[in-house]
């Protein structure tokens, strides 16, 4: 039992720390796009420009990986909850795993 609830503490932070990751990307990569398009509507030299929407796209490359990252992530640990639900499923270990279930699938 004592391994089961440290795989549930592992598995979800690894849930966690991917929504986060994923979240950071999201947001560096607007940050990147308005930064690059203050560059070009100040009309910066056109080197610097391109520069900076290189960047951009490869923050913008990180997010379908960390996607399905997060979608392998998720899916072990729905796999381990299942599959232990009967014995841990009063622990605070569990409760945390739903909450992260929870972050990483709002909808």
């Amino acid at each position: 039992m004592a391994s089961q609830t440290r795989q549930l503490a592992i598995k979800t932070g690894v849930v966690n720390r991917t929504v986060k990751e994923l979240q950071s990307y999201r947001e560096e990569a607007v940050e990147l796009k308005k930064r690059a398009d203050a560059m070009e509507a100040a009309g910066e030299d056109e080197y610097e420009v391109r520069q900076q929407r290189k960047v951009q796209a490869e923050s913008q490359q990180m997010i379908p990986d960390t996607e399905k990252r997060l979608a392998k992530a998720v899916a072990d640990l729905e796999e381990l909850m299942a599959s232990t639900e009967d014995e841990l499923a009063e622990t605070d270990e569990f409760k945390k795993a739903e909450a992260a279930l929870k972050l990483a699938k709002p909808e």
